[in-house]
């Protein structure tokens, strides 16, 4: 460590040197306030003094981790499943003094066999709970707010939210009761219409708004007693539409209930889509990157089949996970799906039985080559990088194992169709975008049509 005396500053990179945390650490704890910060020639850098005297303090030595923060119990809908602390000011902001329940642990954080927590899982896990920075205008909104640091917003909110039924019951509030505060069935603040003035109006207020994960701007609203997230758009107008042309091939193909339907409207500044919650409020959705967790030395063939193999050997109907991942591949490879990443499939998990079965296929906006150059589709070039199994499309469509609900002739029409709601888009339509987009749409029917028909002869 360089000789700092004669600085008043610390690079962040500095800073985690000298206190021996991760530069991660050090932005974790100048959000919160522990260190001070100040923007010195367009970085942000630590004061030195600052940094100084949080080492004083950690060379003292700390309190056990369960008797800092404040106290939670960490519920799932009626069940209490845990005793936690949260103190944003450590590096796993959460931790457990007790576990109550193992098995209804957040899945990948706890072995129902152990009852030892995974402290960064559980972080890692917590933090999903969060907005992050990057969602537009929300360090604003927390700045009109007050709010020094995201990571508490959820804290605040009692962690509630519509895709699971985790909460936080405050040590002094034993007398909370998941029917008075959940979502699913409870009105929250600002959840009324569409008429919203912004996206980030339930920021920060008792709305499930506090809990959604991913960068594009959403918001939770009731409409005649039914539960819809509303998605916008970034700096192209396609993706909205893109999920419309998704629910068109999956009602084409699959059958109800094995995938979200998505509309698009008009509201806020742009084109959205919306769809309905598809938990009914004793549900979690779990996403695939917490099974992946937990795969250890599974065996198979594949992560695929590893995957596939460890739901059904934990109570899911292996040969329906097999046939909803199939559809997804399949589904995603017509689509050119660029972003099937760990987060957006999964499980859902009763909370009352812990049955387990698979997600119906949802998220599918970004795909039909929405970022790709006007001047790259208009010279033919349509290829992608597929997810979440390989890079290579043609390698993870060659994995479907379960193909006998594949039909081509229902595909008859559908580039159409595709064409017809993304003449919709003005970023797709736009310097003959459309028209390559649909020269690459009939390419990959024709493709993967016959790469599922060698599959089925290969299965049979």
């Amino acid at each position: 460590m360089r000789c700092m005396d004669t600085s008043e500053y610390l690079s962040m990179g500095d800073a985690a040197r000298l206190l021996g945390v991760t530069k991660a650490r050090i932005s974790q704890l100048a959000a919160s306030g522990t260190l001070a910060c100040d923007i010195v020639g367009g970085r942000k850098m630590v004061e030195y003094n600052s940094a100084v005297a949080y080492q004083k303090v950690r060379k003292r030595g700390r309190r056990p981790a369960a008797d800092v923060g404040r106290k939670f119990t960490l519920m799932s809908a009626d069940y209490e499943v845990a005793r936690v602390s949260f103190d944003p000011t450590r590096e796993f902001p959460f931790e457990i003094a007790e576990v109550l329940d193992a098995q209804r642990m957040p899945f990948g954080t706890c072995s129902s066999s152990s009852p030892t927590v995974n402290k960064r899982e559980l972080n890692v896990w917590w933090s999903h709970r969060s907005v992050p920075d990057v969602r537009p205008g929300l360090v604003s909104r927390y700045r009109e707010l007050g709010i020094a640091s995201g990571i508490e917003v959820p804290v605040r909110c009692l962690g509630l939210s519509l895709s699971d039924c985790y909460w936080l019951r405050p040590a002094e509030c034993d007398g909370f009761e998941w029917r008075n505060l959940n979502y699913f069935e409870n009105d929250f603040e600002r959840s009324a219409s569409e008429e919203r003035s912004g996206w980030l109006e339930g920021i920060g207020l008792k709305n499930p708004d506090n809990t959604s994960e991913g960068e594009l701007p959403k918001s939770w609203m009731i409409r005649n007693g039914v539960r819809v997230l509303v998605k916008g758009c970034g700096m192209d107008d396609q993706r909205p539409f893109n999920e419309a042309v998704a629910t068109a091939l999956h009602r084409r193909l699959l059958s109800e209930g094995e995938f979200v339907p998505y509309t698009v409207e008009r509201m806020f500044d742009g084109p959205v889509c919306l769809c309905d919650d598809f938990l009914d409020g004793r549900e979690e959705y779990v996403p695939a990157v917490s099974v992946k967790g937990a795969l250890g030395s599974q065996r198979g063939n594949s992560t695929y089949d590893r995957y596939c193999r460890f739901l059904g050997k934990h109570g899911a109907d292996e040969a329906a996970v097999r046939r909803s991942m199939s559809q997804m591949i399949v589904c995603d490879a017509l689509l050119a799906n660029s972003d099937r990443h760990w987060r957006n499939f999964g499980i859902i998990r009763n909370v009352d039985t812990l049955e387990i079965r698979p997600a119906p296929l949802f998220d599918s906006g970004n795909c039909l080559w929405y970022n790709v150059s006007t001047a790259v589709l208009a010279a033919g070039e349509f290829g992608f990088s597929a997810k979440p199994f390989g890079p290579d499309p043609s390698v993870q469509l060659a994995l479907a194992d379960s193909v006998d609900w594949f039909d081509p002739s229902r595909l008859n029409g559908f580039v159409d169709e595709a064409i017809e709601i993304l003449s919709q888009s003005e970023w797709a339509t736009a310097e003959g975008r459309l028209e390559a987009i649909c020269r690459g749409l009939e390419r990959r029917v024709i493709e993967v049509s016959a790469a599922v028909e060698v599959l089925r002869h290969v299965q049979r």
